[in-house]
C-alpha cells in the first residue's frame, strides 16, 4: 500500500499539470452542481421579495371597516376594529392603522367625507398647521382652488346641491361650516397610507351610459370629535403586508390565506359590531406568479448550469485521456510483468481517485462560495443563502459522473493490446460502436429539438429546450468540426505532396495526431455557450427596456384623475416650454386600444426604444401622427369676431364657438348677430381666464343652427380682450368639420392672408357651416401595433365615444398599450368632439431632471407618482428568467476560462511529441521556418474549426430561441415582441477576440516547439 502511494504521489507530481487541471475541471463540475439548486431557490426567494416591495401597497395591504354596535364611542371602536382584525390575520404584516371616516355628505356642490387619523399629519405634507378642535380640517391643495377655500377662513359646507347629486340622496352634514387650517397634497406610494389614491379628488364626469360620478374632494383630514359631530362614522383599518429579506413563498401562502378570511361580499360578525374587506388586495395574484417564477427558475437555471457541468466533464474527460496516455509505459510494465486485469484497474485508477477526493471539497467550497457571491450580488440586500437537499444531490451525481469519465479514460488505455501500448504515438482509429452510437444519438436529439422550435406555432413560455438546445447544437458543432477538420486534412495532405513543405508538414500532423483535434469539441461548446449567451442576455436586456417603457414611458409615470384635456392643460400651464412633463393616455376597446399622446412633446420627454419603431426614429413618428395644424389656444375673459358676410341667408348670420369641454359639460358662447358686410361682435368667456381652447365654430342660424345660405363667409380676426389671437387663423389648421351626422354648406375652405374664405350654398335645403380648428380629418393619423386587426379599425366608425383612423404605418410598440394600440395625438382624439372620460386613463409624464417646481406642482394639483421607468426595469430584471440569463453569462464565462485553461494544458501535454516531430523534420534538413509555419498552421486550423463552428452554433441557438419565447409574458397582448436579431457587431468583436488568443496561442506554441526541436531531443526520447 505504502508503495502504491508512492507511486501515486510521484506520477501526480510529474503530471502535475494535468493533474491540477483535472482537480480544477473536477471541482468546477462539483460546484457547478451545488450552485444550481442553490441559485434557483434564491432567485425565487429574491423574486418573492422583490415583487412584493414593488407593488403598491394598496396591492398587497389589508384594509378592512368596522362598523360599530350602537353605542360605541370612536376610541372604543378603534380598540375593537384593531382587535377584530388582528384575530383573524396571520402572517407578516405591519402594526395596523386605524382612520375613522365619516359616512358621505352632500356638500361643497359634490361629495365629502370626513377622515381622522391620530398620526394625519405627521405622513402628509401640510401646508399651515393641523387641526386641533372640532370643525377644523385640512383639504387638498387642489380642492382649494376648486371649492374656493382659503386657509384661515370659514368654508360654508351645505351650499347649492347639483341635480346630480341630489338624486344620490345623500344627508347634508350636521355642522354648516368647517374652517381649513392647511393643506395637503397627496401622498407617494410608502409614505405611511396603505392607497395614496384614497386622498385624491375626483371630477364630475358622465359615462357613456349615462352613468354619474360627481365631484368629490379628497378626505377633509379632521379632528375625531369632528367627525362623530357631523354624523355616522366607522372605522377602517389599514394593514400593510411586511416584506422582510427572509420572506418566504411559505410565508406569502399564509398571508394570502389570510388575506381571504373577510369576505369582501358579505360583513363578518366580530365582537362589538362587524368587519368587512374594503381593499384591492391581490396577494393571490402574487401567489400565482410566484409558482409561475418558480417554475422558470428551474426550468432556466437547471440547463444552464447543465452545459457547465458537461463542458467541465469533456475538458476533464479530455486531460484525463492524455495523463492515461503518459502512463501508458507504466501499465504496459505492470502487464508485462503479469499483473492481473483487476490490479491493472486498480493502478490505473489510483492517480484519478486522488484527483477526486482532493477535489471534491474543493468543488463544495467553490459551489457554496460562488452562490454566495451571486447572491449578494444580484440578489436582494440581506436574503439568507438556502441550501437545499438537492444541491447535495447534485453533486454527489457529478461526483460520480467523474468517476465514470476517468473510468473511461483508463479502459480507453488498459483495454488496448500491449503492442499498440508500445507503439509509441497513437494515430486515428476507427470509432467504436458505443461511440458512434452516442454521437448520432446526440445529432438526433439536436435535430429533433432544433425542429420542434422552428415549427412552434408562435411564441410561447420559456422551456428547458430553450436553454438545453444550445448546449446540444454545441456539441454536434464540435463533433461534426472534428470529423471535417480531419476528413479535410487527410484529403489535403494528399494533394499537398509536391507543394509547400510547411503546408504538407501541417495538414498531415492534423490528420495523424489524434491529439490535435480533440481540443476541437469542447473549445466549440464554450465559444457556442458564450456566444448564445451574451446574444441572449442583451437581446433580453433590450426587450426588458421596451416592456418597462411600455408601462412607464417616461421617466416618471403620474396618475391623475384628470380629464385628457384638463391634463394637456396642466401641462401647458405648469410647464410652458415643453421641455419636462407631457400628457398622455390609453383608451380601452376590443382589438385596438388607443395610445393617446400630446405629439408635440413626444421627442423630447418620452422614452421610445428604438425596438418600437424600426426604420422610424420618434421624429418621424411624430410627424406621422401630427395633425395638420395646432389647435389655438384663447386666454382671457373677452372673445371678439370679425365677419365679412357676403351670404344671402333667411336670417342674420350666428356664430357658435366651441371651446372643449370640462367637468363633463361642453364650453361654448354665442356671437352676433352678424349682419351683410363686415362687422365685429364680442362675448364674455371667463372661462377662458387661464386659457382654453378653440376647437371649433358653426357659422349658421341662431344658436348654430341650420339655415339656407348662398354665398361666401370670411373670417377676418380673432381676439381676445381686444388683441388679435396668434395663431387664431393662420397655422390652426381649420377644415369642414369631419362629421357626416353635419348637414354643411360649406363647398369651398381656404385660408388666405391670415383671412379663412369660405363658400357656402345649401342650394334648395339648409345646413351650416360647421369648422373644426387642428387640420383634422375624419379618419385621424394612427400608428398600428402588430396586433390591431382590420376589422377592429373598421368597427370604430361605429361610436362608442372613439373616432375613425387612417392607418398611415405600423410599430411594435407604443405606450400603455404596446403592440395591440393605435398610437394618435391628443388633438386628434379630443378635438371638437364629445368624449367619455370614464374610457379614458389618463398619465402626466415627467423627463429626467425634471426641475423640483414641477413636481411640486404636480404634488399640488392632486396627482400621484403612478411608477417609474426605472423601477418597472427593476422588477423584469428581478424576475427568474431575467437572473437564469445572468447566469447563463457567468457559465459563458466560466465555459470559456475553461476551455483556454484546458487548451493550455493541451498544448504543453502535447509540446513534447510536438518537438520530437520538429526534431525529426530539422535533422532530415527541413528549415527552422518552415517547421515553424507547419505548426502555426496546424494549430490555426484547429482552434479556427472550432472558434467558426462556436460562433455558427451560438448565432444559430440564439436565433432560434428568440423566435419561439416570449420570456413569459405570452398571454399579455401589450408586452411588445422580442426581437431575434443576431448583433454583427458583437460577432465580429468575439471572433477578432478569438483569433487574437488562439493566434497567440498559436505562435507561443510554435515558438516553443521549435525552439526545443534539437536532435537531442531524439535521444532523449530513444532512452
Amino acid at each position: 500500500m505504502i508503495q502504491l502511494l508512492g507511486a501515486i504521489v510521484r506520477g501526480l507530481r510529474s503530471r502535475a499539470l494535468l493533474s491540477a487541471g483535472s482537480v480544477l475541471l473536477t471541482a468546477l463540475a462539483i460546484g457547478s452542481a451545488v450552485l444550481g439548486p442553490v441559485f434557483s431557490e434564491a432567485v425565487t426567494n429574491s423574486y418573492v421579495v422583490t415583487r412584493l416591495q414593488e407593488t403598491a401597497p394598496g396591492l398587497t395591504g389589508l384594509s378592512r371597516v368596522f362598523t360599530p354596535d350602537d353605542g360605541s364611542s370612536l376610541e372604543q371602536a378603534e380598540r375593537d376594529a384593531v382587535a377584530a382584525s388582528s384575530r383573524v390575520t396571520s402572517g407578516p404584516w405591519r402594526e395596523p392603522v386605524t382612520i375613522a371616516q365619516s359616512e358621505r355628505f352632500s356638500a361643497l356642490r359634490g361629495v365629502v367625507t370626513f377622515w381622522s387619523r391620530a398620526d394625519a399629519c405627521e405622513t402628509l405634507e401640510v401646508q399651515g398647521r393641523c387641526p386641533e378642535r372640532q370643525g377644523e380640517v385640512l383639504m387638498l391643495a387642489a380642492d382649494l382652488e376648486k371649492t374656493g377655500a382659503e386657509i384661515g377662513e370659514p368654508l360654508p359646507l351645505a351650499i347649492f346641491e347639483t341635480p346630480g347629486v341630489a338624486g344620490l340622496d345623500l344627508p347634508r352634514p350636521a355642522l354648516d361650516e368647517v374652517v381649513v387650517v392647511g393643506s395637503y397634497v397627496t401622498p407617494g406610494p410608502g409614505e405611511g397610507w396603505l392607497i395614496p389614491g384614497r386622498l385624491t379628488s375626483t371630477n364630475e364626469q358622465t359615462s357613456i351610459r349615462g352613468g354619474y360620478q360627481p365631484y368629490a374632494p379628497a378626505p377633509l383630514i379632521t379632528t375625531d370629535d369632528t367627525v362623530s359631530a357631523m354624523g355616522a362614522w366607522d372605522v377602517r383599518v389599514d394593514t400593510e403586508l411586511d416584506v422582510p429579506p427572509d420572506l418566504t413563498p411559505e410565508q406569502l401562502d399564509e398571508a394570502a390565506t389570510s388575506a381571504k378570511a373577510v369576505p369582501r361580499d358579505t360583513e363578518l360578525e366580530v365582537e362589538g359590531g362587524t368587519l368587512r374587506a374594503d381593499d384591492t388586495n391581490s396577494l393571490a395574484d402574487a401567489v400565482e406568479e410566484v409558482r409561475f417564477q418558480q417554475s422558470t427558475a428551474r426550468s432556466s437555471i437547471a440547463p444552464a448550469v447543465l452545459s457547465l457541468v458537461l463542458v467541465a466533464l469533456a475538458l476533464l474527460m479530455r486531460l484525463l485521456n492524455a495523463a492515461s496516455e503518459l502512463r501508458v509505459p507504466e501499465l504496459a510494465l505492470a502487464s508485462l510483468r503479469g499483473v492481473t486485469a483487476r490490479r491493472l484497474w486498480g493502478l490505473g485508477l489510483a492517480e484519478p481517485l486522488v484527483v477526486l477526493l482532493i477535489a471534491t471539497p474543493l468543488g463544495l467550497v467553490f459551489g457554496v462560495g460562488l452562490s454566495v457571491v451571486l447572491v449578494r450580488s444580484w440578489l436582494v440586500p440581506g436574503l439568507p443563502l438556502p441550501l437545499p437537499w438537492a444541491s447535495w444531490v447534485a453533486g454527489g451525481l457529478v461526483l460520480a459522473a467523474a468517476f465514470a469519465v476517468a473510468c473511461v479514460a483508463v479502459g480507453l488505455v488498459v483495454r488496448e493490446s500491449l503492442a499498440s501500448q508500445l507503439s509509441g504515438v497513437r494515430r486515428p482509429v476507427a470509432a467504436r460502436r458505443w461511440s458512434v452510437i452516442a454521437q448520432l444519438t446526440l445529432v438526433a436529439l439536436a435535430v429533433a429539438t432544433l425542429a420542434s422550435k422552428l415549427s412552434a406555432g408562435g411564441p410561447g413560455e420559456p422551456d428547458a429546450t430553450d436553454l438545453v438546445l444550445p448546449v446540444l447544437l454545441a456539441v454536434v458543432a464540435g463533433l461534426a468540426a472534428t470529423r471535417l477538420t480531419a476528413v479535410v486534412a487527410t484529403w489535403w495532405a494528399g494533394r499537398s505532396r509536391g507543394r509547400s513543405l510547411s503546408g504538407f508538414v501541417s495538414w498531415r500532423a492534423i490528420s495523424r495526431r489524434q491529439e490535435g483535434t480533440l481540443v476541437i469539441l469542447p473549445i466549440t461548446a464554450a465559444i457556442a455557450v458564450a456566444v448564445f449567451g451574451a446574444g441572449v442576455y442583451d437581446s433580453a436586456a433590450t426587450w426588458r427596456t421596451s416592456v418597462a417603457a411600455t408601462a412607464s414611458p417616461a421617466d416618471t409615470t403620474w396618475s391623475t384623475s384628470l380629464t385628457m384635456s384638463e391634463a394637456v392643460d396642466l401641462t401647458r400651464t405648469v410647464d410652458p416650454e415643453g421641455d419636462w412633463i407631457m400628457a398622455a393616455a390609453s383608451a380601452a376597446n376590443p382589438g385596438a386600444n388607443f395610445s393617446i399622446v400630446d405629439s408635440s412633446r413626444l421627442a423630447r420627454i418620452a422614452t421610445w426604444p428604438a425596438t418600437w419603431s424600426p426604420g422610424r426614429d420618434v421624429g418621424q413618428v411624430v410627424d406621422d401622427i401630427a395633425p395638420g395644424g395646432v389647435v389655438p389656444t384663447l386666454t382671457g375673459t373677452r372673445l371678439s369676431l370679425t365677419i365679412d358676410n357676403q351670404a344671402d341667408m333667411d336670417r342674420d348670420l350666428s356664430v357658435e364657438v366651441r371651446f372643449g369641454s370640462r367637468n363633463g359639460l361642453p364650453l361654448k358662447a354665442y356671437l352676433g348677430p352678424f349682419p351683410s358686410g363686415e362687422s365685429t361682435r364680442s362675448a364674455r368667456v371667463p372661462f377662458c381666464r387661464e386659457g382654453c381652447p378653440l376647437e371649433g365654430m358653426t357659422l349658421g342660424g341662431g344658436a348654430g343652427t341650420n339655415t339656407r345660405m348662398s354665398g361666401s363667409l370670411r373670417l377676418v380676426s380673432v381676439e381676445m380682450d381686444g388683441s388679435p389671437v396668434a395663431g387664431g387663423i393662420e397655422g390652426a389648421g381649420w377644415t369642414a368639420t369631419p362629421d357626416p351626422a353635419v348637414r354643411t354648406s360649406i363647398v369651398d375652405l381656404q385660408e388666405s392672408g391670415g383671412e379663412l374664405d369660405m363658400t357656402v350654398d345649401t342650394g334648395d335645403s339648409v345646413g351650416m357651416a360647421r369648422i373644426t380648428a387642428g387640420g383634422i380629418t375624419r379618419a385621424r393619423p394612427a400608428l398600428a401595433g402588430p396586433g390591431v386587426q382590420d376589422r377592429a379599425i373598421t368597427t370604430l366608425d361605429e361610436g362608442y365615444g372613439l373616432i375613425p383612423v387612417d392607418r398611415v404605418g405600423e410599430i411594435e410598440g407604443m405606450p400603455f398599450t404596446g403592440p395591440s394600440g393605435l398610437l394618435v395625438d391628443y388633438s386628434s382624439f379630443i378635438t371638437d368632439r364629445p368624449v367619455y372620460d370614464n374610457l379614458v386613463t389618463v398619465h402626466v409624464l415627467v423627463r429626467e431632471g425634471a426641475p423640483a417646481s414641477i413636481t411640486e406642482a404636480l404634488s399640488e394639483a392632486g396627482l400621484t407618482i403612478g411608477t417609474t421607468l426605472a423601477q418597472e426595469r427593476h422588477v423584469l430584471d428581478q424576475s427568474a428568467y431575467a437572473l437564469a440569463l445572468r447566469l447563463y453569462g457567468v457559465v459563458a464565462a466560466l465555459v470559456l476560462l475553461m476551455a483556454l485553461a484546458g487548451l493550455f494544458v493541451s498544448a504543453a501535454v502535447q509540446l513534447p511529441a510536438r518537438r520530437r516531430d520538429a526534431a525529426a523534420l530539422r535533422v532530415v534538413g527541413v528549415p527552422k521556418a518552415s517547421v515553424m509555419v507547419a505548426v502555426i498552421r496546424e494549430l490555426a486550423v484547429v482552434l479556427g474549426s472550432a472558434a467558426l463552428a462556436g460562433i455558427l452554433a451560438g448565432s444559430l441557438a440564439q436565433w432560434v430561441v428568440l423566435r419561439t419565447i416570449t420570456l413569459g409574458y405570452a398571454d399579455d397582448p401589450t408586452t411588445p415582441a422580442l426581437v431575434a436579431a443576431i448583433s454583427p457587431v458583437r460577432l465580429v468583436v468575439l471572433a477578432l477576440l478569438a483569433a487574437a488568443v488562439f493566434g497567440a496561442v498559436a505562435l507561443v506554441s510554435a515558438s516553443m516547439t521549435v525552439r526545443g526541436a534539437r536532435g537531442a531531443t531524439l535521444r532523449e526520447s530513444a532512452r
